[in-house]
């Protein structure tokens, strides 16, 4: 398969050694570079028939050929996520994808390519979520795509939650509190602040959701905590319409003088 980054670098080098009078700094050069690209993309090429680069990848229309391409590159060239996003009948393929063992990368582009496509496979993502041999980039994908998506994979969440470990009912929570209002998600998050560790965390959460009920829970929280809690558990509390008053000697408080950066 040809080297579409390594051409398009190779043309870059060229086109900046014959204009490099017009440029003065580094960063200037740099700002060329998008525009350059899409020049490049657009420029017929000999080795491709007369093609363009982009030319070349729209030319294929073989969906196995196109996902293909996608499986065996090592860094996947932005013309050919371009194709295949738009591309007819790759899903298949890009869910093949995901479920193989294929470098992280490549499985992760797969994964943005569904998304883009509105194509959701938040089965195979809910059970990432409990099984520790998921590369953690890959499983923080599926997170961030299931937040986006709250509402459509909050179903496959609860039932998760049966017997779930503090790291499995963290990321099942940074999901749920983008979801709609649910008795179990406001349990799950009261019990993380209750039990989980990470007050300055759960508290963020809890503020994100946005249950008043939690209010109370939060004011009493307030009455024995350092001041990196104090931080987040007194902006939940903000974000939910409360006042807490400011009047807290933390003076003497190591995450206080971390933060001030006093001595």
């Amino acid at each position: 398969m040809i080297d579409f980054d390594k051409s398009f670098e190779e043309y870059a080098v060229k086109w900046f050694d014959a204009h490099k009078d017009d440029f003065a700094t580094p960063d200037d050069m740099e700002a060329e570079l998008p525009e350059l690209y899409e020049r490049w993309a657009d420029e017929p090429e000999e080795r491709l028939g007369g093609r363009s680069p982009r030319g070349y990848f729209e030319d294929i229309s073989d969906p196995d050929e196109l996902v293909g391409m996608l499986r065996d590159s090592k860094e996947p060239c932005s013309l050919l996520t371009d194709r295949l996003a738009r591309a007819e009948g790759v899903d298949k393929g890009l869910l093949g994808i995901i479920n193989s063992d294929c470098e992280c990368q490549i499985r992760m582009t797969a994964m943005n390519l569904l998304n883009e496509r509105g194509v959701y496979p938040f089965d195979v993502y809910a059970g990432w979520l409990r099984d520790g041999n998921v590369d953690s980039d890959v499983r923080e994908l599926a997170v961030e795509i299931m937040a986006d998506n709250a509402a459509l994979a909050a179903d496959l969440l609860f039932p998760l939650l049966d017997g779930a470990d503090t790291e499995l009912k963290t990321l099942i929570a940074e999901i749920l509190v983008n979801a709609p209002k649910d008795e179990r998600t406001y349990r799950l998050l009261t019990d993380l602040f209750l039990n989980g560790g990470n007050i300055p965390l759960y508290a963020g959460y809890i503020g994100k959701y946005g249950d008043e009920r939690a209010a109370a829970m939060l004011y009493r929280a307030l009455d024995d905590c350092n001041y990196l809690e104090y931080l987040e558990i007194k902006n939940a509390i903000e974000r939910m319409g409360g006042v807490v008053d400011d009047d807290r000697d933390f003076s003497d408080d190591m995450y206080y003088k971390a933060i001030k950066n006093l001595k």
